[in-house]
């Protein structure tokens, strides 16, 4: 199944954290390693410079300057050879930080103490242990070691809750077998514990809550890098599905699109039968951007079927067929479309259409008239059959008339006043237009007029599609 997009980041930015906690994790055990070295060399350098000789100097102090230091290194050089040579997932990297910074307080409340307790005297004999220097509070212990791990590891503020429980139960039990004084100072010292682990805390919250950001803007912005050239893939490959323009023979068709986004939902289909007939159909599917184009895709499969089957498809039953895709395969999702059907016959001088809610295109003739082809029909995926009807529609379309087809994102453009071009606007750009000779590129004007009138960015999709015939009929290359 896949990850909510919230998931998404959260579980790669935990992948990220894994990765700079293990990073983390091998610097901490390189800086243990590193200080308790330089302590341990102050010391032998102490002993050796002390007073009286040096043997005698290390049997009375070396259990609590020497002994801590060694098994500091060992123990922390054991850690970081594991860590480095094993490939750790997150729980590993997070369980290694907590055994490492345990370590650590393993050695400052339990064996540190021990050791001061119990200096090598063996080494030589009759000597006494020499008096130890008094070592930090338990709660200064507990906020340096807290401290400094989340200085260096990359925790929440629940990890760093979790090992601040385990650094306050060896610093009790440290506080039972060692610490002097009386039971109320003692008690004291464990009530007063947690309180060490707020910086840490509190440090861990403000570092970890940063990271998020970063990480989420970071991956925002390469999933929409990402987005982006997918979405320039899926509009090379959604354009596939429109028709070549025809410039030559009796047909003249041209068209221009421009979608709200990259791709949308508006779309026209053009097919030739065997009897140089030229079928267009032009749709609007609701939303706008991918879902749209999706839909398109499918709508382009079932006309690609109709006409496969029935080459002699009259507008109406075109549409009535899409229609009844919708109803069965797009409607209960929501997703409806407007669709107009045309249909031209050069030898009988006719247009056949059919109008399913869509705006009307407009023919303009030879005499200087923009008559509309108006909506005979509901739009597709709100009746089923038998309920809906969409009757096929003729008039003459001779010689040097044009057809011009188009989508609600031209007559629903407004200006900064917000007053839409609506259908009388485009029927005045349409009559400056008429005494243009056929075969000019009408569409293209017409999307600079609407641009030009439209203020501010694209709201929906437009389509414009201009059809020309021509009075020198040539055998001509299908599209479709």
């Amino acid at each position: 199944m896949a990850l909510s997009f919230d998931e998404e980041i959260s579980l790669a930015s935990e992948q990220e954290r894994s990765r700079w906690m293990h990073r983390r994790l091998l610097i901490y055990c390189l800086f243990s390693i590193a200080a308790a070295g330089v302590e341990l060399a102050v010391h032998v350098i102490a002993l050796a410079l002390g007073e009286g000789p040096f043997l005698q100097n290390l049997a009375s102090r070396s259990g609590y300057d020497l002994l801590p230091g060694m098994v500091a290194i060992a123990v922390f050089a054991a850690g970081y050879a594991r860590a480095r040579n094993r490939q750790l997932d997150r729980l590993a990297v997070i369980r290694y930080s907590f055994l490492m910074i345990f370590a650590v307080g393993v050695m400052a409340f339990l064996i540190r103490p021990i050791f001061a307790s119990f200096p090598l005297r063996t080494l030589v004999s009759g000597t006494a242990a020499a008096h130890m220097p008094g070592q930090p509070s338990i709660f200064g212990r507990v906020l340096m070691i807290h401290l400094t791990g989340a200085l260096f590891m990359p925790w929440t503020v629940r990890e760093a809750f979790r090992i601040l429980l385990a650094l306050c139960g060896l610093g009790v039990l440290s506080n039972v077998l060692f610490a002097d004084g009386s039971i109320g100072h003692r008690v004291f010292a464990v009530m007063t514990m947690p309180v060490a682990g707020v910086p840490g805390i509190a440090f861990c919250w403000f570092r970890y809550s940063r990271f998020r950001n970063k990480f989420k803007i970071k991956h925002l912005l390469g999933r929409y890098g990402q987005l982006q050239q997918e979405l320039e893939q899926a509009r090379r490959i959604h354009e596939l599905l429109f028709p070549n323009e025809i410039t030559e023979g009796p047909f003249q068709l041209r068209y221009r699109y421009e979608p709200m986004q990259q791709i949308g939902g508006d779309y026209v289909y053009v097919h030739r039968d065997k009897a140089e007939r030229l079928s267009i159909v032009v749709l609007d599917v609701t939303g706008h951007g991918i879902t749209a184009a999706l839909t398109v895709n499918r709508i382009h499969g079932e006309l690609d079927r109709l006409f496969g089957e029935d080459d002699d498809r009259q507008p109406g039953n075109v549409l009535k067929a899409v229609n009844r895709y919708f109803c069965v395969s797009l409607a209960r999702h929501g997703i409806f479309a407007t669709a107009v059907a045309v249909r031209i016959d050069q030898q009988e001088d006719r247009l056949e259409w059919a109008n399913a809610g869509h705006p009307p295109p407009f023919v303009l003739d030879t005499q200087g008239r923009c008559v509309p082809l108006d909506s005979n029909a509901v739009m597709l995926g709100v009746l089923d059959d038998p309920a809906y009807e969409c009757s096929t529609q003729t008039r003459q379309f001779s010689d040097e008339d044009r057809l011009v087809l188009y989508t609600d994102g031209v007559i629903e453009a407004h200006d900064e006043r917000y007053e839409m071009l609506d259908l009388e606007g485009l029927q005045q750009v349409l009559r400056d237009k008429t005494l243009r000779p056929a075969g000019e590129p009408l569409s293209e004007e017409l999307l600079r007029e609407v641009q030009r009138f439209r203020k501010g960015p694209a709201e929906d999709d437009i389509l414009i599609v201009e059809l020309s015939r021509t009075s020198t009929p040539v055998v001509s290359q299908p599209s479709g």
